[in-house]
């Protein structure tokens, strides 16, 4: 199925490509170019399409499908419409929407070489100077470095501003470095083309959300806040399992930046990954605060079922309060398939001669198909079993060793086969939680008592 999704966006990047190529043509030919020169040209486009679909296999080729879709859309129509546009003047295009778009939604290397291959592919076919590749393939990288720190709406002017004001410099820098004269109306367009650009890019973000189901930096902002409702009724319904998400997050999230994955989706998807404990919070030992336990007046059979649901009704809360598909999935893979073993051992302790089987006591998963997915499931094993830890065994060495045999045992157990993780990774995630943990259970200095 992988492997058919990969050629399915290999065949769509093709085909999207030479369809630019085609339009582009277009306007050779109907500026008149000789036959030799339109083909030397169609021949260097096609070299640099070629490495950049290379390059594309190596390091992006499983990206998400609406990703690509995404990818393919845009830079194709942008870049065909800035070939039609660059004729009057190449300080109208909207290459850097191109640019900027792909580094907040995708990923941002993938941004700076695709914008590589636009400016260049532009730059043949219309024959631009040396003025254009000097402004627009620094200032491109430039963008795409400076775009993905818009996280907050109240940043958005601020960022276009001064992106705008840098842009005008340096444009002002490259002209008099070339020695060309400065018409003064061309600063003007192009802080008017960058401000614009990053006011578009921004203000449709809500659209490719939408479409896409894209989980955007100011998306994943507006999560994270304790006003989102579903944290709320955490907090007032399950405040045991609130803290447990909060600090399953700290954990995640350290370790996910440890392995390069996306930090802050795991925090988001830390946070909300018990939500479906709302349903029977009681049921929750995190949430019972010392008092009596409901599971001690059920069969051990019916308090699997309950504990097991918590992951369906979660899913449920999740896609009923709209959160992105991508944190309805870590919700759904955050136990796997794993087996809710106290409840299960205590079944088969019954003397009722049933023999109870592994089916009833397992979660449905799917086991995680992401790293975000596998640290969580990991951070979530780790702090529930500190957690229920006596006071006096909560110290460093011992945690140390609850990591180890966690992670140990979820490899084992082939929870982690279905993930890009990888086994030289775990000892990366082992030693972020260690690090959380180390500024919590740190050995104290003993002061002096006043006398």
């Amino acid at each position: 199925m992988v492997k058919l999704q990969i050629r399915i966006r290999s065949l769509l990047l093709i085909l999207a490509m030479l369809i630019m190529l085609v339009l582009m043509n277009f306007s050779m030919v109907f500026n008149q170019l000789e036959f030799g020169l339109i083909f030397s040209r169609n021949l260097m486009i096609l070299s640099l399409m070629t490495l950049y679909g290379y390059y594309f296999f190596l390091f992006h080729r499983r990206i998400p499908f609406n990703q690509t879709i995404f990818l393919i859309l845009i830079s194709t129509s942008l870049w065909t419409a800035s070939v039609f546009l660059g004729e009057t003047s190449f300080l109208f295009m909207p290459i850097l929407v191109v640019v900027m778009l792909i580094a907040i939604n995708i990923d941002q290397q993938l941004a700076i070489i695709t914008h590589l291959l636009g400016v260049a592919i532009i730059g043949i076919v219309l024959d631009l100077p040396l003025l254009f590749y000097l402004f627009y393939l620094p200032i491109g990288v430039f963008s795409a470095l400076v775009i993905v720190a818009v996280k907050e709406r109240r940043k958005i002017v601020y960022v276009a501003g001064l992106t705008s004001v840098i842009g005008v410099l340096f444009y002002i820098l490259v002209v008099f470095m070339m020695g060309l004269e400065l018409n003064m109306n061309e600063p003007i367009l192009v802080f008017a083309n960058i401000g614009l650009t990053i006011l578009l890019v921004i203000g449709s973000m809500p659209l490719w959300e939408v479409i896409f189901q894209f989980v955007t930096p100011t998306k994943l902002l507006e999560l994270i806040s304790e006003d989102h409702k579903l944290l709320q009724r955490l907090m007032e319904e399950a405040p045991g399992t609130y803290h447990h998400s909060k600090m399953v997050a700290n954990l995640a999230q350290r370790a996910t930046k440890a392995v390069g994955g996306d930090a802050a989706l795991t925090k988001v998807g830390a946070l909300y990954h018990d939500v479906g404990k709302l349903k029977d919070p009681e049921y929750f030992i995190e949430n019972q605060n010392g008092g009596p336990n409901p599971h001690d007046q059920i069969a051990a059979e019916s308090s699997a079922q309950i504990i097991i649901e918590h992951v369906a009704y979660g899913v449920k809360l999740a896609k009923d309060h709209k959160l992105p598909k991508v944190v309805v999935e870590l919700i759904k893979e955050h136990h796997g398939t794993s087996l809710v073993g106290y409840f299960y051992h205590k079944a088969n302790q019954y003397e009722d001669g049933i023999v109870y089987g592994e089916a009833a006591f397992r979660y449905p998963g799917p086991k995680p198909s992401t790293k975000e997915s596998a640290i969580i499931m990991l951070a979530d094993c780790v702090e529930a079993y500190v957690r229920s830890l006596d006071e006096e065994d909560r110290h460093l060495e011992r945690i140390k060793e609850i990591i180890k045999e966690i992670s140990n045992q979820k490899f084992m157990e082939d929870q982690l086969d279905a993930c890009p993780l990888r086994m030289k990774e775990l000892p990366l995630i082992a030693e972020a939680f260690i690090q959380v943990y180390n500024g919590m259970y740190h050995e104290r200095v003993k002061y002096p008592t006043n006398r």
